[in-house]
């Protein structure tokens, strides 16, 4: 099965204004291309992927792609996430690719091992997807789609029960995964305090930073 991650990327002075009381724009927009370079190396690491696809308006998520081997498909304006996922879709269909997989690239505690629980998951199954909330089961923080066309996504209005609501009414099988690692995401100044009241992700580069922050 020929598995493409897709991480649609927002332009960097964009991304991460829930902690705007806590870091200013350039902290930010270095924050951010922390969290894209560790998601690209964790990536990089799952073997099971056949291609990893960054989308984005920003060419400076394009120059991270290329040092990471990925493959970046540039959009020519930023029209939300929804529309650079079907960017990304029209040229994994292009490509061949039995299924995709969405990863938000703002996972501090993404690990290879999520990627391939969901890829098990949808192995056997001949149409279906694979989902896994956020923590606060509004936001989908994986979304496994075989074939990439099965559904729409809807990332920004409870996606995560947008996504099962829209499979449901088309019959598509679901299966979820459950993955603490996975459903941790990096929105709010709480979600900073408990990384780094936790000890958690203390490798990853984006992890040090606010550490040295805070």
């Amino acid at each position: 099965m020929d598995v493409f991650a897709i991480v649609p990327v927002k332009r960097f002075e964009n991304a991460k204004t829930r902690l705007s009381s806590m870091l200013d724009i350039d902290e930010r927009i270095h924050l951010s291309l922390l969290m894209l370079e560790d998601t690209l190396h964790t990536l990089s690491m799952a073997s099971s992927l056949t291609k990893v696809v960054i989308v984005s308006s920003d060419k400076r998520a394009g120059e991270l792609a290329t040092k990471h081997g990925a493959t970046f498909v540039n959009e020519e304006t930023e029209d939300g996430v929804n529309s650079a996922v079907a960017l990304a879709d029209r040229y994994c269909i292009k490509e061949a690719a039995d299924a995709t997989l969405i990863i938000p690239h703002d996972l501090p505690l993404l690990d290879e091992s999520d990627i391939s629980k969901a890829q098990e998951l949808a192995q056997k199954e001949s149409h279906c997807i694979v989902i896994c909330p956020s923590h606060r089961y509004d936001g989908t923080n994986m979304l496994l789609r075989k074939p990439p066309s099965i559904i729409a996504t809807f990332y920004d209005s409870d996606s995560y029960n947008m996504h099962v609501k829209a499979a449901t009414s088309l019959g598509i099988p679901i299966k979820y995964l459950f993955s603490k690692s996975l459903m941790y995401d990096v929105d709010t100044p709480e979600d900073v305090f408990r990384l780094i009241k936790e000890g958690m992700g203390t490798a990853l580069q984006s992890i040090k930073f606010l550490k040295s922050k805070f």
